[in-house]
């Protein structure tokens, strides 16, 4: 039997479950946001700033009155929404011909589509990290610069507060060789580590950033987990206990393996403080992926269901993530 406009707001409730569904699994599934910070925000730019290490406890003498915090305020940024989006067309002949799974395997590839290429969009922020623009997953092309107008991983990151001129690295290497971009293997993630846990603000205090997961794309999944989850350490005959093993996890990250552009990156491996990362990666949605009705039938008489969405990628301060290209052996 043909599916007749009085079948119009049953098929709409139906696809709405479809959608929900796959979003829901999607969402899920998607490594991107589990790393980056999502946050809603309804507001067309969204204004960051870095502010750093307040200098406030201090020596206090008997009745005298508690000094007020100063605080060292950084760079500044701005992130401007964009608008993604798609029609899918219910056509007469899928109505006409009772079409119900075609219609249902549009509306769900659709969604998932949808949330694909924001994974992907995420996982290029670190993939093209050493770069200043790159053309993403919807061919748009980005400038990539953090609040400091440098690419995500560098050498020679600032703080931007006036009083110092302190810089700071999140391009993974292993010190005793000053290998930029090292291979993945125990010694540059227990250097990475180190190097993080000794950064210092703007006003000389020691705050630890604590590198405990690692992201690997599936090629080196295996090597990853045989670094962090060995008793012993990996590679060696001796029975050394590992210290990595429960102080650092790890996420495999599917998209990884390649950019949006089909370039092979599987060597690429990345380290971030769990507990801080929000504040180097945030996903902003004005409005997140959605599924809308037709609001009339058009000559064509297909019932057009559209999903968009509005977001944008904030690269905050980055020293909570830190990256490597794995180009490098020690």
């Amino acid at each position: 039997m043909a599916i007749t406009t009085s079948d119009f707001s049953s098929l709409t409730d139906d696809l709405q479950e479809i959608f929900n569904e796959t979003s829901k699994n999607s969402i899920a599934d998607s490594t991107g946001m589990k790393i980056f910070k999502v946050q809603k925000t309804n507001r067309r730019t969204y204004d960051y700033l870095a502010v750093h290490g307040l200098d406030v406890i201090k020596s206090v003498a008997q009745g005298a009155d508690l000094p007020v915090a100063s605080s060292d305020e950084g760079d500044t940024a701005t992130w401007t929404q964009s608008r993604y989006g798609g029609i899918v067309s219910v056509t007469k002949d899928m109505r006409m011909f009772d079409l119900y799974d075609e219609i249902a395997t549009l509306v769900r590839n659709a969604t998932q589509d949808a949330f694909d290429k924001v994974d992907q969009s995420l996982a290029d922020v670190l993939l093209f990290g050493w770069d200043t623009t790159y053309t993403d997953v919807f061919s748009d092309s980005i400038t990539s610069t953090g609040p400091d107008s440098l690419a995500l991983f560098s050498t020679a990151h600032t703080n931007g507060v006036s009083t110092s001129s302190a810089t700071f690295r999140n391009i993974i290497r292993i010190v005793s060789s000053s290998t930029e971009n090292a291979a993945l293997s125990r010694q540059a993630i227990v250097d990475a580590r180190r190097g993080a846990k000794t950064y210092s603000d703007p006003e000389g205090m020691v705050r630890p950033i604590n590198l405990d997961t690692l992201v690997v794309a599936p090629a080196n999944e295996d090597l990853a987990e045989r670094i962090i989850f060995s008793s012993g350490v990996q590679g060696t005959p001796n029975v050394d206990s590992n210290p990595l093993n429960g102080k650092v996890s790890i996420k495999t990250w599917e998209r990884l393996e390649a950019d949006s552009a089909g370039t092979d990156k599987s060597a690429y491996w990345f380290m971030y403080d769990s507990k801080k990362v929000g504040n180097s990666l945030k996903a902003l949605f004005a409005e997140k992926p959605s599924l809308d009705s037709p609001e009339q039938v058009y000559k064509n008489k297909n019932w057009e269901y559209s999903i968009d969405f509005y977001y944008t990628i904030g690269r905050g301060f980055p020293a909570f993530v830190w990256g490597s290209k794995g180009t490098n052996a020690a």
